[in-house]
């Protein structure tokens, strides 16, 4: 049997095959909005058992709220000139052009409960029965945007606690310097997300020494934060534990602790630290580096020192045991220690002349205040990295040593 294609396609019973087999609820109005046709599909979006919908309405016939309250058709509530479907019909019959995908956020009557709905539909211009008229499909995207807006409700909740555990983190940073007539310290810290893998810390161990410290745990985020506050809180008891039995912890002896206690097997991170021990009255520094980037001494007259004696990093197992290594600090020297998200940025992400830049910033700075040097640093490391997002924790700490009167 021969099929005419051109007398299928305008046949009446080609097109309701179409619209009685289509997910997607479709209905067929004029310009009044009046329904002429509709799908099996428009009955099931809405819960209208009844199927005399003709003549009706889209607003009445779907239980939209504002014509089931006024008890009015679609073009006469208060809300219709305000209403994205009412205006998007209109203009598909003024212009004859297509409006696609239209969002609609409605409540609507469903079983006579009201129900809010999110739905797209698209609008085409067509002949039927010889009249110009409208045809809509309307697609149901509500568990869609539930789902989307139960993300984005997490998302904020995660959001404010990550600002929360962020303000925690800071609190946890040096504030209140003990008072050493011969030292000045000065720093600044800026983590990449809320929460940051940065962390240090400096303790007065008796009248003649101060430590010091500044680690960076691999990662960024909530996990590399509990893991930077787990550090600061195992040090902060040693520390405690030193004062409490008159125990000077030497830089080895807190490192090679570090590493018994933070092995990767256990943790499934790894970091790095510089641990620093200064004596107030002589100057003398004794530091441990395990992996981290090399602190710098800088000084009058253009004093750089880069102290690159280091072991690897925390948490790989070392044998032999990391060890310590001693300077000699004179008046006015300042000892630099910081994170390797700040060279990453002090220039373009990442780039070969970071370091240098870094680098030739403290030299122009080595006579300078410990305040003014953490300051201009920033400021050169702003200007050079234009973008205000960063990808890595960014700290930098200066302790200044001014000798020391008896």
């Amino acid at each position: 049997m021969n099929i005419d294609i051109k007398e299928l396609k305008d046949s009446n019973e080609f097109l309701n095959i179409l619209l009685q087999n289509m997910d997607s609820a479709v209905f067929i109005a004029d310009e009044y909005f009046k329904i002429h046709q509709f799908n099996d599909s428009f009955l099931t979006l809405f819960n209208r058992s009844d199927s005399n919908l003709v003549d009706i309405t889209f607003g009445p016939a779907s239980g939209c709220i504002n014509a089931v309250k006024e008890n009015k058709p679609c073009g006469e509530t208060s809300a219709c000139k305000n209403c994205i479907i009412n205006q998007t019909l209109r203009n598909t019959v003024l212009t004859q052009e297509p409006d696609e995908k239209k969002f609609l956020e409605r409540i609507f009557y469903i079983g006579g409960v009201p129900v809010k709905k999110y739905l797209e539909f698209t609008s085409r211009s067509i002949t039927f029965r010889n009249q110009r008229m409208i045809l809509v499909f309307i697609y149901d995207i509500t568990k869609s945007e539930l789902s989307k807006i139960e993300l984005q409700q997490k998302q904020k909740q995660i959001d404010i606690d990550l600002e929360k555990a962020g303000e925690i983190q800071k609190s946890l940073l040096p504030k209140n310097l003990p008072i050493i007539p011969s030292i000045k310290a000065c720093w600044f810290f800026e983590p990449c997300l809320m929460v940051g893998g940065d962390i240090f810390h400096l303790y007065k161990e008796d009248e003649t020494h101060i430590s010091t410290y500044i680690l960076d745990v691999c990662g960024h985020g909530v996990s590399a934060a509990l893991i930077a506050v787990t550090v600061k809180q195992f040090l902060d008891q040693l520390h405690t534990q030193g004062l409490s039995k008159g125990i000077l912890f030497q830089p080895e002896e807190i490192l090679n602790a570090l590493e018994n206690e933070f092995p990767f097997e256990r943790f499934d991170c790894f970091f790095t630290i510089v641990y620093v021990l200064l004596n107030v009255k002589t100057g003398e520094v004794t530091y441990g580096c395990a992996g981290h980037v090399p602190p710098l001494v800088i000084g009058r007259s253009g004093k750089f020192e880069v102290l690159n004696q280091h072991g690897t990093i925390i948490g790989l197992g070392q044998d032999p045991p990391l060890s310590q290594y001693k300077i000699q600090l004179n008046p006015g020297d300042k000892i630099i220690l910081y994170t390797d998200g700040l060279i990453d940025y002090f220039g373009e992400k990442g780039a070969y002349p970071n370091k240098e830049n870094f680098y030739t910033t403290l030299r122009r700075l080595s006579d300078k205040p410990a305040n003014q040097i953490v300051k201009q640093v920033i400021t050169e490391q702003k200007k050079l990295w234009d973008n205000s997002e960063v990808d890595d924790d960014i700290s930098l700490l200066v302790i200044e040593y001014n000798g020391f009167n008896s």
